[in-house]
């Protein structure tokens, strides 16, 4: 069974950032985050959070609040590097994996999962 969402589904907005390191006027490096669709430009997306059996498999795994995001397919602008917030929620979530689905170029999902700092 493919795997995709119907556009009324897409109600979540999700927004895709990208670490970029800058210069400030004193000569110090500063991480800021980008948006890589524009400045506040929201990605619409169906957003699943895990549930039931799902659950149990990414205790396991040791996965911090596990979701599935479903989107349209964007060619070169998505990739595991970036991070990823929900809307409205200020922590952020990184990407474990990516897939196109079947390979057709309609759909993508994306799995993610919450952030945290190193142990």
């Amino acid at each position: 069974m493919s795997k995709s969402a119907n556009p009324g589904e897409l109600r979540t907005r999700v927004y895709f950032k990208r670490n970029q390191r800058t210069l400030d006027g004193e000569g110090f490096w500063q991480d800021e985050e980008i948006n890589i669709f524009g400045d506040g430009v929201p990605c619409m997306c169906k957003w699943v959070n895990a549930h039931g059996y799902e659950v149990f498999q990414t205790m396991q795994l040791q996965i911090r609040e596990p979701a599935t995001i479903t989107t349209r397919f964007s060619n070169s602008l998505l990739d595991q590097t970036l991070i990823v917030y929900k809307e409205d929620d200020s922590m952020p979530y990184e990407i474990i994996s990516i897939d196109d689905v079947e390979e057709r170029h309609n759909w993508l999902e994306i799995k993610v999962q919450r952030k945290a700092g190193a142990r």
